[in-house]
């Protein structure tokens, strides 16, 4: 059987969202402290990876229509935590559009200065390397300034809907 070339047809938005729903994510929440101001900003990715061990970097998207990054990125350092099971609401109240965003949420300071969220399954302290255009996100390239583990299972998010990870027999 012979393979035959085709003309790239537009993937409908709609069908692609369709079939990425069958992908399970990890959520994290991505805060930074404005240096002048001293407000807090953050939001949610769902597409938060290990990108290199050396130099250790670490990778997530954001859209273009994004509020929240412009913000998070303009205080030069950001922090990442990795958010539990029981974080639902943590990462409700981030995803909301607009206002205080930790005001409802349980955090501390970091020796960098970047909130850290309790009860995450781990901390990273960040720095933005580089932003890559690519279709209607901004890809993040970020350098680790440094990272702690937390204890736990992971909040993941697959076909719309919030679930955990348990390991099968």
């Amino acid at each position: 059987m012979t393979a035959t070339a085709t003309a790239a047809r537009p993937i409908d938005s709609d069908h692609y969202r369709a079939v990425m729903r069958h992908l399970p994510t990890g959520v994290a929440a991505v805060c930074s402290t404005d240096p002048v101001s001293g407000a807090q900003n953050g939001m949610v990715v769902g597409t938060f990876a290990s990108l290199s061990m050396d130099p250790a970097l670490v990778t997530f998207s954001v859209t273009h229509t994004s509020t929240s990054w412009p913000k998070i990125a303009a205080a030069g350092r950001f922090g990442i935590s990795l958010l539990s099971e029981d974080q639902q609401q943590v990462c409700r109240a981030l995803s909301a559009k607009g206002g205080d965003k930790l005001s409802t949420v349980a955090w501390s300071e970091s020796g960098w200065g970047t909130p850290h969220i309790h009860g995450s399954l781990a901390w990273f302290d960040c720095r933005v390397e580089q932003q890559i255009t690519a279709g209607d996100h901004l890809i993040v390239i970020a350098s680790v300034l440094e990272m702690t583990p937390g204890e736990g299972t992971p909040l993941i998010f697959h076909g719309g809907r919030f679930g955990s990870f348990r390991e099968t027999a």
